[in-house]
């Protein structure tokens, strides 16, 4: 799909960069015409040639203008030494024998046999490194960049120990712990592939299932549980024969993202609740302070596993960003309707900042004739699921999300991420188009970059290792789908309205219904019913910690934007609000974000637990021995002639010099008058 980057133009050079822009938008409809000729086939072709009837032939004669593409220069890296390993860890195990295979490893036939049958061929650098110390039953600290292969990096050594020392009693030995369903959902599917041929049962624990049906599992005693903090905390309050006094494993995957979601008190309430002598591994795409906090509380003597950057994008990934000017917020909007049209029909990922933008541009494409879907927290978790099957199915070419899928989900197949306002950080820039380009795959990502979000843009050109690519769309592409947006805002409206007014209809017959069955079962059932279920922390305690919690962090970052409070207040008043406030109020929410960002990074750090700086790491430069005064060596002289003198007092010439009276003689005799006869 991706051709190889030309070299970068050198200034000054016209007819080259004029050759070398040719060329590129050759490539391009090249790119197009083989994407097309993949995809469309037999019946499809007959349906776009339906919809292709539908356009003028002015429309077509303008959406078959290429778009350009030029080169960004990047600028020169300054060459930094790497990080120096954190004095917590015992050893730093990020190098690895690069010619190591699964079958070097010392696995069980089982997992070899799993392993075959999944496909997979060679192991990825994080599980060359991670399995091998995994194996020898060591704690582990993993930070790697996203789409690895990290799941299967912790799984295979915990699958490898259960199924060579198998359980005495039906108790549950490993704990996964994971930020999100969808990602808890993903593991429990890796983890039920690669024990297929063992005896090892796994059971999974996140919120929006069933709750009965999981209390029932657990008591079975499954040897690994992957579950989200939340709900765990739920079963260990409200299921007395479930407990984490066997756990010899405990898994802490994506902890950096479990941190960011307030888990930090429910997770430290579960690491304290597991047994002290167990084997940890916390896996993170990021190492924070506060990661590293967590790590210093929950591991001993840690294994250290940097694989790769974590700011480093997937290799065979093709960057191109469209730039907005100032004026022209208001055609986000259209230029996405063009690019998934005209240029990416298939296999898309469209990120949005708000659950509200993502909702309205799955309703507008899907009234531009695509088959789209939508993925945000608004969704209920049989919904998100559906979601994600059907694009995994290739049922729908879009699929339309927040940063709720922005992390962990490995979805087969994603040719292109689309970014609609640029993220709150060069990190969530990273995990979004690590959706695509998984696994040695080439993949591509374009982002639309207004005049606020530029200082970002420099910063991901200058970290990318490959030429950045600029996208530029002709502007009569762009002002013909505009009007084709207004046409369809009435539409978009009455859908709205339709969805608010569905909504009020179910949440009065769910309350008919809660109602009359407590009508029918009478005080007869009210007795034999079960005890009310106790919670770590109630929904209205829960809701207050991370209000404060925000409101510490976040307060200072929001004194004194008025311009801000008067635009929220506007825009909260207005029903409908024109195409430039809505993109001006998705770059708000990544901007509000990433002053509350720089905020917690200028607060002094935490006292750690374990010192971070260890005098045997012998550095370059060694610091001089502080001389102690006279009264420090008397006082902390502890040799014989020293503490004889404290214990006989002043010595003779001492007492002559202060005038003291001669002392006379005790009545201690001597050791003779003991001796033996």
């Amino acid at each position: 799909m991706c051709q190889p980057y030309e070299k970068e133009a050198k200034p000054g050079n016209a007819k080259q960069e004029s050759q070398e822009a040719s060329q590129q938008q050759e490539e391009e409809e090249e790119d197009r015409d083989n994407e097309a000729g993949t995809k469309r086939s037999g019946n499809e072709e007959e349906e776009e040639e339906d919809g292709a009837s539908e356009y003028s032939s002015a429309d077509e004669s303008i959406f078959a203008k290429t778009d350009t593409l030029k080169v960004k220069q990047r600028r020169r890296r300054k060459r930094g030494g790497e990080e120096e390993a954190e004095s917590f860890f015992e050893e730093d195990a990020s190098q690895y024998d690069d010619s190591l295979s699964f079958q070097d490893m010392n696995l069980s036939r089982p997992l070899l046999k799993a392993i075959n049958a999944m496909g997979f061929k060679q192991p990825t650098p994080i599980q060359k490194a991670c399995i091998p110390v995994g194996l020898l039953g060591k704690d582990i600290c993993a930070c790697a960049a996203t789409g690895t292969g990290k799941t299967a990096a912790f799984m295979l050594p915990v699958l490898e120990r259960l199924i060579y020392k198998p359980r005495q009693a039906p108790v549950t030995r490993v704990l996964v712990l994971v930020p999100t369903r969808e990602l808890g959902i993903q593991v429990h599917s890796v983890t039920k592939q690669l024990a297929q041929f063992s005896s090892v049962t796994s059971c999974l624990a996140v919120g929006g299932l069933d709750l009965k049906t999981q209390e029932a599992a657990l008591r079975s005693g499954p040897d690994v549980l992957i579950a989200t903090p939340g709900r765990l905390i739920d079963h260990l309050h409200n299921c007395p024969s479930f407990h984490l006094g066997s756990i010899e494993v405990l898994i802490l995957d994506e902890a950096d993202r479990m941190l960011d979601e307030y888990f930090e008190e429910q997770m430290k309430e579960i690491i304290r609740l597991c047994t002290r002598h167990r084997q940890t591994m916390l896996f993170s795409a990021t190492m924070t302070e506060e990661v590293k906090d967590l790590a210093s509380v929950s591991l001993k003597n840690p294994i250290r596993v940097f694989v790769n950057s974590n700011t480093d994008v997937a290799p065979f990934l093709r960057q191109e960003f469209i730039r907005i000017r100032p004026n022209r917020e208001g055609d986000r909007e259209a230029i996405v309707a063009a690019l998934l049209t005209r240029t990416f029909p298939d296999h898309v990922m469209l990120f949005t900042q708000t659950k509200k933008q993502a909702h309205r541009l799955h309703i507008l494409l899907g009234l531009l004739g695509l088959r789209v879907g939508e993925l945000h927290g608004n969704l209920s978790q049989a919904q998100r699921l559906e979601a994600l099957r059907r694009f995994k199915d290739e049922q729908i070419d879009v699929l339309v999300a927040t940063d709720v899928a922005a992390r962990g989900l490995d979805i087969e197949g994603v040719k292109t991420v689309i970014n609609f306002t640029m993220p709150n950080t060069t990190k969530h820039y990273v995990h979004r188009v690590g959706r695509t380009a998984r696994a040695g795959r080439a993949g591509r990502s374009v982002s639309l970059v207004g005049e606020e979000e530029r200082k970002m843009l420099k910063e991901i050109i200058k970290a990318a290792k490959t030429p950045v690519k600029a996208r530029v769309l002709p502007q009569d592409v762009i002002l013909r789908f505009r009007e084709k947006i207004e046409k369809l805002e009435p539409d978009v409206y009455a859908v709205l309205r339709l969805e608010q007014e569905e909504r009020a209809l179910q949440h009065s017959e769910a309350q008919i219904n809660t109602a009359r069955r407590k009508l029918e079962a009478g005080g007869a059932q009210e007795a034999t019913q079960d005890a009310p279920r106790s919670w770590f922390q109630s929904q209205e305690e829960r809701r207050k910690e991370k209000l404060t919690k925000a409101l510490q962090e976040f307060d200072l970052a929001l004194r004194g934007k008025k311009k801000r409070k008067k635009f929220m207040t506007n825009s909260q008043k207005k029903a409908q609000m024109t195409p430039e406030e809505r993109s001006q109020f998705e770059i708000l929410k990544a901007q509000m974000y990433a002053e509350r960002l720089a905020k917690r990074n200028r607060r002094p750090k935490r006292a750690r637990a374990m010192p971070e700086e260890d005098s045997s790491a012998g550095g370059p430069k060694q610091t001089r021995k502080k001389k102690s005064s006279v009264f420090d060596q008397e006082l902390t002289n502890t040799n014989r002639k020293a503490l004889k003198q404290y214990r006989a007092g002043p010595s003779f010439e001492d007492r002559k010099r202060l005038g003291l009276a001669r002392r006379k003689g005790g009545s201690f005799k001597g050791r003779s008058r003991y001796k033996r006869k």
